[in-house]
């Protein structure tokens, strides 16, 4: 492992860049988006163990804090899902351009509102594969009482308290210009799409919108009994290695 900062609009935004022990050749490499409020070990130090199985397949993974978040420069209060697609685009570059990374074989994996970001990020900067856990779409695409309630509160109190973390007017605007489905769709690679069965922001409709969005080039898995963090012990170890072998099928 090793320690690697990219500068994005004048914040630091710090992360660990996992290489496999054979560099004599460049590699193919992963960047890995955490999820609102998360970090990038992200949860249940699942992250840490992505990015090993990756570097095992010699697959270099890197892993970083959005601005605001973790140790990277920033503040949260700032959050938008248009300024996360910009700072993953920056780490894209800045991968690329690692002595040990072939510039022309960069994929994604995302978390929650990092897959979100993943799958937007995937349709503006060429990817060669897309891995997508119970992406947040609706993040941006709130159903109308969801998003009354939010106004609601933002106009009393000046942000929405979600978990213990705001989500201010900034997010709102910036995610009214965003259609997570059809944005998303321009993105014409490989896709792996992991949700849990009873996960709370799998709302009716959302698999269908993505199977849309991606027709055959969908690949997906749905896990039973588990919900948005994929909270079983083989739940998680079973999303690590689906993801990494979908990632070395394409790298």
């Amino acid at each position: 492992m090793e320690l690697l900062d990219v500068e994005h609009r004048g914040r630091t935004l710090r992360g660990v860049l996992h290489l496999p022990s054979d560099t004599n050749v460049k590699v193919p490499a992963v960047v890995l988006c955490h999820g609102f409020g998360g970090n990038r070990a992200e949860f249940g130090y699942t992250f840490v163990r992505a990015a090993a199985a990756l570097a095992a397949r010699g697959i270099a993974a890197f892993r970083f804090d959005f601005a605001g978040c973790g140790d990277s420069d920033g503040e949260f209060d700032d959050l938008t899902v248009s300024d996360q697609v910009a700072q993953t685009i920056a780490v894209l570059d800045a991968v690329g351009a690692h002595p040990a990374v072939d510039a022309d074989r960069l994929s994604l994996l995302g978390m929650s509102l990092g897959a979100l970001t993943a799958s937007l990020a995937a349709a503006r900067r060429p990817v060669r594969s897309l891995v997508l856990w119970a992406p947040a779409a609706v993040a941006v695409a709130m159903n109308e009482e969801g998003a009354k309630r939010r106004a609601a509160a933002i106009a009393e109190h000046g942000y929405d308290d979600f978990g213990g973390l705001p989500i201010r007017q900034a997010f709102v605007d910036d995610a009214a210009g965003i259609d997570p489905f059809t944005d998303a769709a321009a993105y014409t690679g490989p896709v792996l799409l992991a949700v849990g069965s009873d996960d709370f922001v799998l709302e009716p409709g959302v698999l269908d919108r993505y199977r849309e969005a991606y027709a055959d080039r969908l690949d997906l898995h749905l896990f039973a009994g588990v919900g948005h963090g994929f909270e079983t012990v083989p739940a998680r170890e079973r999303l690590v290695e689906l993801s990494a072998a979908f990632a070395a099928r394409h790298a």
